[in-house]
């Protein structure tokens, strides 16, 4: 699919048609439609290739040899609100190709970021660059949202372990740390790509607006220092786990061994008397069996009283 969209500064964002928008916003895309694209502009052939994927490298990169003038490429990484999903279908790639005069985006299938970002910006973005760098900041913003929704998790995380070590618990931690390592890889490649947006283009200097800048440094600073913080958590969490399972075998051994240790004591009775020597008092008694029985059970009982006074949690 191919919509035109024209940006202007009285306008904003306004339908268009492909003789006359300055935007051309491709999604869900033929393996035809994109070669024809590419063969159109002159674009490398695998330029819309990590769309799809989860994995795909954050970069800002110079366009040599096209038919637009002064082209780049910047690709950053969206996440889009379906908590239902694992994180990798969650991670979205978003393809931007800026040029003097034409501005090309590429979404993955599905994705509802084009129509999110009409509903907040359409009237505000006015230029190329105001558009990526409102896209920047819905991208940041959604990060923020899912480390505070994480953040929940971790807490619930951190008082299950201390009352319960249940596969179901288990389970949620290994799933919460999936989700915070590919965020945290993603923001790492995105913050060098960014900074290589402000420092090495005219980009800062064609959007005009330092607090916009201002707004998209705050956001990304406060997501990076989220995913620090809530990544030592997540460690912490995981330490006291695998220590309360290792506390809780403890107390399992001492229960056994003075199972054990119970269990022992009539059987060295019965093993003593059940000797096949002479001289074993009550031999020849009708009561020794019954006086022997009595013994076991009664020093049995005195250890078991014993060792139930005992603390186990100590």
């Amino acid at each position: 699919m191919i919509n035109y969209y024209q940006l202007s500064e009285s306008d904003g964002i306004k339908k268009s048609d492909e003789a006359n928008g300055n935007w051309m916003a491709l999604q869900d895309l033929t393996q035809e439609e994109q070669e024809k694209i590419i063969d159109r502009f002159q674009l490398p052939n695998d330029i819309f290739q990590g769309v799809e994927q989860a994995e795909e490298v954050s970069r800002l990169e110079r366009l040599d040899g096209t038919k637009l003038k002064d082209a780049y490429i910047l690709v950053v990484t969206n996440l889009s609100s379906e908590t239902d999903h694992r994180i990798e279908k969650r991670l979205e790639p978003l393809i931007f190709i800026l040029s003097d005069n034409l501005l090309i985006t590429h979404v993955k299938k599905k994705s509802e970021f084009i129509d999110r970002l009409f509903e907040k910006y359409r009237d505000k973005t006015t230029s190329f660059e105001k558009l990526v760098a409102y896209v920047i900041m819905m991208v940041y913003s959604h990060y923020i949202a899912e480390l505070l929704r994480i953040k929940e998790n971790i807490d619930e995380l951190d008082q299950a372990a201390r009352e319960t070590t249940k596969n179901d618990e288990l389970f949620k931690l290994a799933d919460t740390e999936r989700d915070v390592v590919y965020i945290d890889h993603t923001l790492k490649g995105q913050t060098k790509t960014l900074k290589a947006l402000w420092e090495k283009t005219d980009f800062a200097e064609e959007l005009n607006d330092p607090k916009l800048i201002y707004d998209i440094e705050f956001r990304q600073q406060r997501a990076e220092q989220l995913i620090e913080i809530y990544r030592d958590l997540l460690e912490t969490v995981g330490g006291l786990f695998s220590d309360m399972m290792d506390n809780n075998l403890n107390h399992l051994m001492k229960y056994l061994d003075s199972a054990a240790l119970i269990i022992s004591i009539p059987a060295l009775v019965t093993g003593i008397w059940g000797m096949n020597t002479g001289g074993i008092p009550g031999e020849g008694s009708n009561l020794a069996f019954f006086l022997v029985l009595g013994l076991a059970a009664i020093l049995s009982v005195l250890a078991a009283y014993h060792l139930s006074k005992k603390d186990y949690s100590k």
